[in-house]
Protein backbone atom coordinates (compact mmCIF):
# COMPACT_ATOMS: atom_id res chain seq x y z
CA UNK A 1 0.00 0.00 0.00
CA UNK A 2 1.29 3.48 -0.87
CA UNK A 3 0.10 4.58 2.58
CA UNK A 4 2.86 2.41 4.08
CA UNK A 5 5.40 5.02 3.07
CA UNK A 6 6.10 7.48 5.85
CA UNK A 7 8.59 10.29 6.22
CA UNK A 8 9.87 12.03 9.35
CA UNK A 9 11.88 15.21 8.95
CA UNK A 10 13.41 18.12 10.83
CA UNK A 11 14.84 20.93 8.74
CA UNK A 12 16.25 24.45 8.49
CA UNK A 13 12.80 26.05 8.58
CA UNK A 14 12.43 25.43 12.30
CA UNK A 15 15.93 24.78 13.66
CA UNK A 16 19.43 26.12 13.17
CA UNK A 17 22.32 23.84 12.27
CA UNK A 18 23.48 23.36 15.85
CA UNK A 19 20.05 22.33 17.18
CA UNK A 20 19.41 20.15 14.14
CA UNK A 21 22.27 17.89 15.20
CA UNK A 22 20.18 16.64 18.15
CA UNK A 23 17.82 14.88 15.74
CA UNK A 24 20.50 13.14 13.68
CA UNK A 25 21.81 9.66 14.25
CA UNK A 26 25.24 9.74 15.85
CA UNK A 27 27.73 7.28 14.38
CA UNK A 28 31.42 6.98 13.60
CA UNK A 29 31.37 4.30 10.90
CA UNK A 30 28.96 3.11 8.24
CA UNK A 31 28.75 -0.19 10.10
CA UNK A 32 27.53 1.62 13.20
CA UNK A 33 25.00 3.56 11.12
CA UNK A 34 23.68 0.31 9.65
CA UNK A 35 23.30 -1.16 13.13
CA UNK A 36 21.32 1.86 14.37
CA UNK A 37 19.04 1.99 11.32
CA UNK A 38 18.43 -1.75 11.54
CA UNK A 39 17.49 -1.29 15.19
CA UNK A 40 15.05 1.51 14.29
CA UNK A 41 13.43 -0.71 11.65
CA UNK A 42 12.98 -3.52 14.14
CA UNK A 43 11.72 -1.36 17.02
CA UNK A 44 9.12 0.43 14.88
CA UNK A 45 8.23 -2.54 12.65
CA UNK A 46 9.45 -1.05 9.36
CA UNK A 47 10.60 -3.04 6.34
CA UNK A 48 12.80 -0.53 4.52
CA UNK A 49 14.51 2.77 5.31
CA UNK A 50 16.48 5.57 3.66
CA UNK A 51 18.30 7.97 5.98
CA UNK A 52 19.30 11.38 4.64
CA UNK A 53 21.07 14.01 6.71
CA UNK A 54 22.67 17.25 5.59
CA UNK A 55 23.62 20.47 7.36
CA UNK A 56 20.07 21.73 6.71
CA UNK A 57 17.80 18.73 7.26
CA UNK A 58 17.40 15.18 8.51
CA UNK A 59 14.99 12.74 6.87
CA UNK A 60 13.93 9.22 7.80
CA UNK A 61 11.95 7.65 4.94
CA UNK A 62 10.36 4.33 5.91
CA UNK A 63 8.20 1.67 4.34
CA UNK A 64 6.19 -0.57 6.65
CA UNK A 65 2.72 -1.17 8.04
CA UNK A 66 2.86 0.41 11.52
CA UNK A 67 2.27 4.16 11.42
CA UNK A 68 4.81 6.63 12.77
CA UNK A 69 2.98 9.90 13.31
CA UNK A 70 3.14 12.97 15.53
CA UNK A 71 1.86 10.90 18.47
CA UNK A 72 4.78 8.48 18.28
CA UNK A 73 7.63 10.81 17.29
CA UNK A 74 8.64 11.30 20.93
CA UNK A 75 9.33 7.58 21.26
CA UNK A 76 11.04 7.62 17.88
CA UNK A 77 13.49 10.44 18.63
CA UNK A 78 14.14 9.11 22.12
CA UNK A 79 15.55 6.05 20.35
CA UNK A 80 17.40 8.22 17.80
CA UNK A 81 18.95 10.33 20.56
CA UNK A 82 18.50 9.11 24.15
CA UNK A 83 20.05 12.37 25.37
CA UNK A 84 17.37 14.58 23.81
CA UNK A 85 16.35 17.22 26.33
CA UNK A 86 12.90 17.59 27.88
CA UNK A 87 12.48 21.03 26.34
CA UNK A 88 13.07 19.65 22.85
CA UNK A 89 10.80 16.67 23.45
CA UNK A 90 8.01 18.96 24.60
CA UNK A 91 8.23 20.98 21.36
CA UNK A 92 8.36 18.08 18.90
CA UNK A 93 4.96 18.95 17.43
CA UNK A 94 6.45 22.30 16.34
CA UNK A 95 9.81 20.88 15.26
CA UNK A 96 9.07 17.58 13.50
CA UNK A 97 7.10 17.15 10.28
CA UNK A 98 5.48 13.80 9.50
CA UNK A 99 4.18 12.71 6.12
CA UNK A 100 2.47 9.50 5.09
CA UNK A 101 1.54 7.85 1.83
CA UNK A 102 1.47 10.00 -1.26
CA UNK A 103 2.37 13.09 0.81
CA UNK A 104 5.63 11.41 1.81
CA UNK A 105 6.42 10.73 -1.85
CA UNK A 106 5.59 14.32 -2.77
CA UNK A 107 7.85 15.65 -0.01
CA UNK A 108 10.91 13.59 -0.97
CA UNK A 109 10.46 14.64 -4.61
CA UNK A 110 10.32 18.30 -3.57
CA UNK A 111 13.45 17.83 -1.46
CA UNK A 112 15.43 16.18 -4.27
CA UNK A 113 14.25 18.90 -6.67
CA UNK A 114 15.44 21.57 -4.18
CA UNK A 115 12.02 23.20 -4.13
CA UNK A 116 12.08 23.69 -0.36
CA UNK A 117 15.82 23.90 0.15
CA UNK A 118 17.53 26.67 2.08
CA UNK A 119 19.10 27.63 -1.25
CA UNK A 120 16.38 26.99 -3.84
CA UNK A 121 17.71 25.31 -6.96
CA UNK A 122 20.96 23.98 -5.48
CA UNK A 123 21.51 20.52 -6.97
CA UNK A 124 23.68 19.23 -4.15
CA UNK A 125 20.61 17.85 -2.35
CA UNK A 126 19.82 15.76 -5.44
CA UNK A 127 23.22 14.10 -5.20
CA UNK A 128 22.84 13.68 -1.44
CA UNK A 129 19.50 11.91 -1.91
CA UNK A 130 20.96 9.50 -4.46
CA UNK A 131 23.93 8.82 -2.18
CA UNK A 132 21.60 8.15 0.76
CA UNK A 133 19.60 5.65 -1.30
CA UNK A 134 22.77 4.04 -2.60
CA UNK A 135 24.10 3.62 0.92
CA UNK A 136 20.85 2.07 2.17
CA UNK A 137 20.79 -0.29 -0.79
CA UNK A 138 24.41 -1.26 -0.24
CA UNK A 139 23.71 -2.02 3.41
CA UNK A 140 20.53 -4.00 2.55
CA UNK A 141 18.38 -1.55 4.51
CA UNK A 142 15.97 -1.09 1.63
CA UNK A 143 14.57 -3.07 -1.28
CA UNK A 144 11.99 -2.93 -4.04
CA UNK A 145 9.72 -0.34 -2.38
CA UNK A 146 12.49 2.22 -2.04
CA UNK A 147 13.81 1.35 -5.49
CA UNK A 148 10.51 2.61 -6.89
CA UNK A 149 10.82 5.82 -4.85
CA UNK A 150 14.39 6.45 -5.99
CA UNK A 151 13.53 5.75 -9.62
CA UNK A 152 10.55 8.11 -9.60
CA UNK A 153 12.23 10.82 -7.51
CA UNK A 154 15.28 10.97 -9.77
CA UNK A 155 13.02 11.24 -12.80
CA UNK A 156 10.99 14.03 -11.19
CA UNK A 157 14.05 16.03 -10.09
CA UNK A 158 15.67 15.80 -13.52
CA UNK A 159 12.40 16.94 -15.08
CA UNK A 160 12.29 19.96 -12.75
CA UNK A 161 15.92 20.94 -13.37
CA UNK A 162 15.50 20.50 -17.14
CA UNK A 163 12.13 22.16 -17.68
CA UNK A 164 12.22 25.04 -15.19
CA UNK A 165 14.79 27.72 -14.43
CA UNK A 166 14.87 26.81 -10.75
CA UNK A 167 18.62 26.19 -10.91
CA UNK A 168 19.45 29.09 -13.23
CA UNK A 169 21.44 32.15 -12.20
CA UNK A 170 24.03 31.52 -9.47
CA UNK A 171 23.15 32.53 -5.93
CA UNK A 172 26.29 31.68 -3.99
CA UNK A 173 28.63 34.54 -3.18
CA UNK A 174 31.68 32.69 -4.52
CA UNK A 175 30.01 31.70 -7.80
CA UNK A 176 28.92 35.28 -8.41
CA UNK A 177 32.34 36.64 -7.48
CA UNK A 178 34.04 34.29 -9.92
CA UNK A 179 31.48 35.20 -12.57
CA UNK A 180 32.34 38.89 -12.12
CA UNK A 181 36.04 38.04 -12.19
CA UNK A 182 35.71 36.11 -15.47
CA UNK A 183 33.85 39.03 -17.04
CA UNK A 184 37.08 41.06 -16.73
CA UNK A 185 38.86 38.52 -18.99
CA UNK A 186 42.17 38.61 -17.15
CA UNK A 187 44.90 36.51 -18.75
CA UNK A 188 45.50 33.14 -17.08
CA UNK A 189 48.99 34.38 -16.17
CA UNK A 190 47.47 37.23 -14.16
CA UNK A 191 49.04 37.74 -10.72
CA UNK A 192 46.40 36.97 -8.10
CA UNK A 193 46.59 37.47 -4.35
CA UNK A 194 44.28 35.56 -1.99
CA UNK A 195 44.11 37.33 1.35
CA UNK A 196 42.70 34.81 3.82
CA UNK A 197 42.55 31.03 3.44
CA UNK A 198 39.17 30.25 4.99
CA UNK A 199 36.30 28.37 3.37
CA UNK A 200 35.32 31.22 1.03
CA UNK A 201 38.79 31.87 -0.38
CA UNK A 202 39.49 28.13 -0.52
CA UNK A 203 36.49 27.78 -2.82
CA UNK A 204 37.66 30.82 -4.81
CA UNK A 205 41.06 29.19 -5.20
CA UNK A 206 39.57 25.99 -6.55
CA UNK A 207 37.52 27.93 -9.09
CA UNK A 208 40.64 29.82 -10.18
CA UNK A 209 42.56 26.60 -10.58
CA UNK A 210 39.70 25.08 -12.57
CA UNK A 211 39.79 28.05 -14.98
CA UNK A 212 43.54 27.78 -15.48
CA UNK A 213 44.84 30.47 -13.11
CA UNK A 214 48.05 29.33 -11.42
CA UNK A 215 49.96 32.50 -10.55
CA UNK A 216 48.55 32.76 -7.01
CA UNK A 217 50.01 33.84 -3.69
CA UNK A 218 48.12 33.29 -0.42
CA UNK A 219 48.46 35.71 2.49
CA UNK A 220 47.15 34.51 5.85
CA UNK A 221 47.66 35.21 9.55
CA UNK A 222 48.67 31.57 10.08
CA UNK A 223 50.87 29.71 7.60
CA UNK A 224 49.76 26.41 9.10
CA UNK A 225 46.13 27.16 8.26
CA UNK A 226 47.08 28.26 4.74
CA UNK A 227 49.24 25.21 4.03
CA UNK A 228 46.42 22.87 2.97
CA UNK A 229 45.09 25.37 0.41
CA UNK A 230 48.64 26.19 -0.65
CA UNK A 231 49.34 22.52 -1.36
CA UNK A 232 46.05 22.07 -3.19
CA UNK A 233 46.60 25.06 -5.48
CA UNK A 234 50.35 24.74 -5.84
CA UNK A 235 50.56 28.30 -4.55
CA UNK A 236 53.01 30.05 -2.25
CA UNK A 237 51.79 30.97 1.24
CA UNK A 238 53.03 34.03 3.13
CA UNK A 239 52.32 35.76 6.44
CA UNK A 240 49.62 38.40 6.22
CA UNK A 241 51.84 40.67 8.27
CA UNK A 242 54.28 40.84 5.37
CA UNK A 243 51.68 42.12 2.88
CA UNK A 244 52.87 45.74 3.07
CA UNK A 245 56.37 44.57 2.07
CA UNK A 246 55.09 42.79 -1.06
CA UNK A 247 56.67 44.36 -4.18
CA UNK A 248 56.13 41.75 -6.90
CA UNK A 249 52.93 43.32 -8.26
CA UNK A 250 49.43 41.97 -8.74
CA UNK A 251 46.48 42.19 -11.11
CA UNK A 252 43.69 41.02 -8.81
CA UNK A 253 43.06 40.55 -5.10
CA UNK A 254 40.41 38.33 -3.52
CA UNK A 255 40.15 39.18 0.15
CA UNK A 256 38.06 37.46 2.80
CA UNK A 257 39.15 37.56 6.43
CA UNK A 258 37.54 38.06 9.82
CA UNK A 259 39.44 41.30 10.42
CA UNK A 260 37.34 44.05 11.95
CA UNK A 261 39.45 46.83 10.40
CA UNK A 262 40.48 47.29 6.77
CA UNK A 263 43.53 45.30 5.68
CA UNK A 264 44.07 47.05 2.38
CA UNK A 265 44.41 50.60 3.58
CA UNK A 266 45.64 53.49 1.45
CA UNK A 267 49.14 53.08 2.89
CA UNK A 268 49.25 49.33 2.14
CA UNK A 269 47.78 49.78 -1.33
CA UNK A 270 50.30 52.48 -2.26
CA UNK A 271 53.13 50.12 -1.31
CA UNK A 272 51.93 47.01 -3.17
CA UNK A 273 50.26 48.50 -6.28
CA UNK A 274 51.79 49.92 -9.43
CA UNK A 275 50.48 53.47 -9.59
CA UNK A 276 49.72 53.48 -13.34
CA UNK A 277 48.02 50.10 -13.61
CA UNK A 278 44.34 49.31 -13.02
CA UNK A 279 43.61 46.69 -10.40
CA UNK A 280 40.67 44.41 -9.66
CA UNK A 281 39.78 44.14 -5.95
CA UNK A 282 37.10 41.64 -4.95
CA UNK A 283 36.19 42.11 -1.29
CA UNK A 284 34.17 39.23 0.16
CA UNK A 285 34.51 40.30 3.79
CA UNK A 286 32.08 41.63 6.37
CA UNK A 287 33.12 44.20 7.43
CA UNK A 288 35.02 45.13 4.27
CA UNK A 289 38.75 44.46 4.10
CA UNK A 290 39.30 47.26 1.59
CA UNK A 291 39.35 50.82 2.88
CA UNK A 292 36.76 53.12 1.28
CA UNK A 293 39.44 55.50 -0.09
CA UNK A 294 41.08 52.61 -1.94
CA UNK A 295 37.79 51.32 -3.31
CA UNK A 296 37.00 54.75 -4.77
CA UNK A 297 40.28 55.16 -6.68
CA UNK A 298 39.89 55.59 -10.45
CA UNK A 299 42.45 52.86 -11.05
CA UNK A 300 40.55 50.35 -8.93
CA UNK A 301 37.76 48.11 -10.18
CA UNK A 302 36.14 47.34 -6.82
CA UNK A 303 33.57 44.57 -6.27
CA UNK A 304 32.13 44.43 -2.77
CA UNK A 305 30.29 41.73 -0.88
CA UNK A 306 27.27 44.06 -0.73
CA UNK A 307 26.90 44.25 -4.51
CA UNK A 308 27.34 40.49 -4.84
CA UNK A 309 24.79 39.74 -2.12
CA UNK A 310 22.28 42.07 -3.77
CA UNK A 311 22.71 40.14 -7.03
CA UNK A 312 22.40 36.85 -5.13
CA UNK A 313 19.09 37.98 -3.65
CA UNK A 314 17.84 39.04 -7.07
CA UNK A 315 18.80 35.66 -8.53
CA UNK A 316 17.16 33.88 -5.61
CA UNK A 317 13.92 35.69 -6.30
CA UNK A 318 14.15 34.55 -9.90
CA UNK A 319 14.71 30.94 -8.83
CA UNK A 320 11.85 31.13 -6.34
CA UNK A 321 9.53 32.33 -9.09
CA UNK A 322 9.94 28.86 -10.64
CA UNK A 323 8.77 26.98 -7.55
CA UNK A 324 5.13 26.90 -8.67
CA UNK A 325 6.06 25.40 -12.05
CA UNK A 326 8.33 22.89 -10.32
CA UNK A 327 5.54 21.78 -7.99
CA UNK A 328 3.21 21.28 -10.97
CA UNK A 329 5.80 18.99 -12.55
CA UNK A 330 6.26 17.10 -9.29
CA UNK A 331 2.48 16.62 -8.94
CA UNK A 332 2.49 14.81 -12.27
CA UNK A 333 5.30 12.52 -11.13
CA UNK A 334 3.53 11.83 -7.84
CA UNK A 335 0.47 10.66 -9.81
CA UNK A 336 2.74 8.54 -12.01
CA UNK A 337 4.28 7.01 -8.89
CA UNK A 338 0.88 5.82 -7.67
CA UNK A 339 0.35 4.04 -11.00
CA UNK A 340 3.89 2.66 -10.95
CA UNK A 341 3.41 1.33 -7.43
CA UNK A 342 0.06 -0.32 -8.26
CA UNK A 343 1.51 -1.78 -11.45
CA UNK A 344 4.39 -3.22 -9.47
CA UNK A 345 1.94 -4.78 -7.02
CA UNK A 346 0.19 -6.47 -9.94
CA UNK A 347 3.49 -7.74 -11.31
CA UNK A 348 4.42 -9.20 -7.94
CA UNK A 349 0.95 -10.69 -7.42
CA UNK A 350 1.09 -12.35 -10.83
CA UNK A 351 4.76 -13.19 -10.56
CA UNK A 352 4.11 -16.90 -10.02
CA UNK A 353 1.53 -17.11 -12.82
CA UNK A 354 3.94 -18.18 -15.62
CA UNK A 355 5.35 -20.99 -13.50
CA UNK A 356 1.90 -22.24 -12.43
CA UNK A 357 0.55 -22.25 -16.01
CA UNK A 358 3.69 -24.00 -17.19
CA UNK A 359 3.10 -26.70 -14.58
CA UNK A 360 -0.52 -27.14 -15.78
CA UNK A 361 0.66 -27.47 -19.40
CA UNK A 362 3.36 -30.00 -18.47
CA UNK A 363 0.91 -32.04 -16.39
CA UNK A 364 -1.59 -32.13 -19.26
CA UNK A 365 1.01 -33.20 -21.82
CA UNK A 366 3.03 -35.57 -19.66
CA UNK A 367 0.37 -37.08 -17.39
CA UNK A 368 -3.32 -36.40 -18.05
CA UNK A 369 -3.30 -36.83 -21.85
CA UNK A 370 0.04 -38.55 -22.25
CA UNK A 371 -1.33 -41.92 -23.34
CA UNK A 372 -3.69 -40.42 -25.94
CA UNK A 373 -0.99 -38.13 -27.30
CA UNK A 374 1.45 -41.02 -27.58
CA UNK A 375 -1.03 -42.85 -29.86
CA UNK A 376 -1.01 -39.97 -32.36
CA UNK A 377 1.39 -39.62 -35.28
CA UNK A 378 4.56 -37.62 -34.62
CA UNK A 379 3.31 -34.65 -36.65
CA UNK A 380 0.10 -34.51 -34.61
CA UNK A 381 2.06 -34.72 -31.34
CA UNK A 382 4.29 -31.83 -32.43
CA UNK A 383 1.23 -29.78 -33.36
CA UNK A 384 -0.41 -30.38 -29.96
CA UNK A 385 2.78 -29.35 -28.17
CA UNK A 386 3.02 -26.24 -30.34
CA UNK A 387 -0.60 -25.34 -29.57
CA UNK A 388 -0.02 -25.95 -25.84
CA UNK A 389 3.04 -23.68 -25.85
CA UNK A 390 1.06 -20.97 -27.65
CA UNK A 391 -1.80 -21.22 -25.15
CA UNK A 392 0.67 -21.10 -22.27
CA UNK A 393 2.06 -17.76 -23.48
CA UNK A 394 -1.41 -16.30 -24.01
CA UNK A 395 -2.69 -17.49 -20.65
CA UNK A 396 0.20 -15.62 -19.04
CA UNK A 397 0.08 -12.46 -21.17
CA UNK A 398 -3.68 -11.81 -21.24
CA UNK A 399 -4.35 -11.54 -17.46
CA UNK A 400 -1.18 -9.49 -16.95
CA UNK A 401 -2.19 -7.10 -19.71
CA UNK A 402 -5.74 -6.79 -18.36
CA UNK A 403 -4.49 -6.16 -14.82
CA UNK A 404 -2.03 -3.45 -15.95
CA UNK A 405 -4.74 -1.78 -18.03
CA UNK A 406 -7.00 -1.70 -14.98
CA UNK A 407 -4.20 0.03 -12.99
CA UNK A 408 -3.59 2.56 -15.75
Amino acid sequence: MVKNYKLITVNHKVLNTKDLEHFMLRYNTQSELKTKLTSLKQIFGQEEVIYLNTCNRVIFLFYGQPDIDQKSVANFFTVVNPDLGKDQLSRLDMIVECYQGIEAINHIMEVASSVNSLVVGEREIFRQFRDAYGQSKKQHLCGDKMRLVEQSTVKAAKDVYTNTAIGAKPVSVVSLAIKEFLKRELHTKARILLIGSGETNSTVGRFLKKHGYRNIIIFNRSLDNAQKLSDELGAEARYLGSLSDYTEGFDCIFTCTAAQDPIITSDVYDKIADANESKLLIDLSIPNNVEREVAQLDSVDYISIDSIRALAEENMKFRSSNISAAKDIISGHVADFSKLYDRRKVEQALGSLPEEISKIKDRALNLVYKDKIDELPDEAQDLIKEIAAYMEKKCVAVPMKMAKEMVD
